[in-house]
């Protein structure tokens, strides 16, 4: 009876310390949520002033900008900071209680997309002595998809390129069709520093930081943020990469996603 009764209030005492440890992780990531939502809430007030003065130098307001150059500086600049703004709100959805619309597949006019990668990095390329080109295969298809997806995943990927590519070096981004394995492939290169096998393995889990030749400081998270978001579209990433040699990745996409 006692053998009985003792483990009885085993189970008792192991039901409650597991209802208290349930509870205390509701807790932490109610707080962790919280914390999210306040850090992105700050970050929209000046990112909304940005956007208004931006909105002013577009419709030239004060006249017109000088020199004329300029002007697409401004339009890229308007185009970062309104990608921003979506990705605060799509954090503000997920940690703040509230959800927005639902996502909804639309189309990707890929052209469109590279060309504003292209130009948002082009001036830090620039700025480190680095050749940044892109090209866009003829026959690439429309793809239908989350676009702050595709556009978070290429600019992860274009970002790494050049912060690991030193002086002199090349970043390229390229799209192909690939038939045999009736796929869709958007790919950068780079000649940068390049990784070993394990490093590949690591950083594509997102499990190490990184610092590259120009001191840049790296969660290391990046690639498991652009693995994941290719994953949820129903593609694949591949990375082929040699020390002192480079880097390629390859973001592989279904045919399911084509709207020709």
């Amino acid at each position: 009876m006692s053998d009985h009764t003792d483990a009885k209030d085993a189970l008792k005492a192991a039901e409650t310390a597991l209802k208290e440890a349930i509870a205390r992780q509701a807790q932490l990531e109610m707080l962790h949520s919280q914390s999210i939502a306040e850090i992105v809430h700050d970050l929209k007030n000046p990112l909304t002033a940005m956007l208004g003065y931006l909105a002013m130098l577009k419709n030239e307001v004060s006249g017109p900008i000088e020199p004329p150059q300029y002007k697409g500086f401004v339009e890229t600049l308007d185009r970062s900071a309104h990608r921003l703004l979506d990705v605060c709100n799509s954090l503000l959805g997920e940690h703040a209680g509230f959800s927005g619309p639902a996502k909804r597949p639309k189309t990707v006019q890929i052209t469109d997309l590279v060309d504003e990668i292209h130009d948002m990095f082009a001036a830090k390329a620039k700025e480190r002595g680095i050749s940044l080109s892109s090209e866009v295969a003829d026959d690439f298809p429309t793809l239908v998809g989350d676009p702050q997806d595709m556009y978070r995943a290429l600019m992860n990927l274009v970002s790494n390129a050049i912060k690991f590519t030193p002086e002199g070096g090349n970043v390229a981004i390229n799209t192909e069709v690939d038939p045999k394995d009736n796929t869709f492939v958007m790919v950068v290169r780079d000649s940068g520093v390049g990784m070993t096998r394990d490093q590949v393995e690591k950083i594509k889990s997102g499990t190490v930081s990184t610092v590259s030749p120009h001191g840049d400081i790296g969660t290391g998270q990046g690639l498991g943020i652009v693995n994941s978001m290719v994953e949820s579209l129903g593609g694949k990433l591949d990375i082929i990469s040699t020390e002192n040699r480079g880097t390629k990745i390859k973001m592989e996409f279904p045919n399911t996603l084509s709207r020709r």
